[in-house]
């Protein structure tokens, strides 16, 4: 059965669906030696692909982790400035299978999405499936109802107004739940309210909540049912 070689690429294992397009366009990937472009398709069981001239086997088992990321480490394989990364907390042969679903700030803890299903990373990237992303956000100053109220309704930040987002205190801190991605973005919506925040922690993406019992810097193998 035929399928996009964006596709292809990605159930493979070798990048995201985003990635492999970038993949595409530069015209790194050839499909029985000849240059590809964006919607080919093929047969996974007779069609030769090669992205940078490595040749990509049929798909490898899929796997999926939850990882408690602590602070200072980066969301990236390699970094220039030589700080630690989340994939230094993996054994060596699954640092090279995976890639992360999104990312966190250096600055932030908690559960991070990693994996190698290009379909699971869509979908859980791209805002129209509005799956929730929830946090725990401890601030310098106590907020006000009328602060809280904003962050509800909507923050002008400098990509636009972010959407209505589900917000609550509790013992202290406040738990916010949006749909989007955007960089820094529950940084920015707190700041934009005149709130400082002091901790930021990521506790569920869709289903997926991180457990109690995962220290930081801890990994489990999930499933997919357990992010959809």
């Amino acid at each position: 059965m035929e399928e996009r070689v964006q596709k292809f690429i990605s159930q493979s294992g070798t990048a995201s669906r985003r990635k492999a397009e970038e993949f595409i366009k530069s015209g790194q990937v050839l499909i029985n030696g000849r240059k590809a472009k964006l919607g080919d398709k093929v047969n996974p069981q007779t069609d030769e692909v090669k992205v940078y001239g490595k040749l990509i086997n049929q798909r490898d088992e899929l796997v999926y982790i939850m990882l408690n990321k602590p602070k200072g480490y980066v969301v990236s394989k390699s970094d220039p400035q030589h700080r630690k990364t989340v994939f230094e907390l993996l054994p060596e042969e699954l640092r090279g299978k995976v890639w992360n679903v999104g990312r966190l700030d250096a600055d932030t803890e908690g559960l991070l999405v990693l994996t190698n299903d290009g379909d699971l990373t869509q979908e859980l990237s791209h805002p129209k499936y509005e799956h929730e992303k929830e946090y725990e956000v401890s601030t310098q100053e106590l907020p006000t109802e009328s602060q809280l109220e904003h962050l509800r309704t909507g923050v002008e930040i400098s990509t636009g107004t972010t959407y209505p987002a589900q917000v609550k205190q509790r013992d202290g801190k406040v738990r916010i739940i949006i749909h989007e991605g955007k960089k820094r973005q529950v940084r920015r919506m707190f700041t934009t309210v005149g709130l400082t925040v002091t901790n930021l922690k990521r506790l569920r993406v869709n289903k997926l909540l991180l457990p109690k019992e995962l220290a930081s810097g801890q990994f489990k193998l999930v499933t997919k049912e357990e992010i959809l």
